[in-house]
């Protein structure tokens, strides 16, 4: 999920944070040409290019998210960036972060 206003992210992340069990915010990070290359091959509407252009179009609002970015959102949760990872890489990363318990 993008979170681009920093008052929701404080209602999502204050309560992770006190949570007993220390579960720290993750922010995946991407650099704006590998989220544009992301988004401009995805379909997210098979057989409806029209919806999926829309929603594309939606997608792109990476100038706020990087604008997030730099502002406050990777002071708030621990930073991976996915720009060269896969999926599964990315998953693996956030696996091996929360298994230190280093809380950010």
């Amino acid at each position: 999920m993008t979170i681009l206003n920093p008052q929701y992210a404080g209602e999502l992340f204050t309560p992770l944070r006190q949570h007993p069990a220390g579960l720290p915010p993750i922010v995946l990070h991407s650099t704006p040409g590998a989220l544009e290359q992301r988004i401009a091959g995805s379909t997210e509407c098979p057989g409806d290019r029209v919806r999926s252009d829309a929603v594309r179009a939606y997608r792109r609002r990476a100038t706020d998210y990087h604008s997030a970015a730099t502002n406050w959102m990777h002071a708030h949760g621990h930073v991976i960036d996915t720009s060269t990872l896969t999926a599964g890489q990315t998953l693996q990363a956030a696996l091996a972060h929360l298994h230190t318990g280093r809380l950010t």
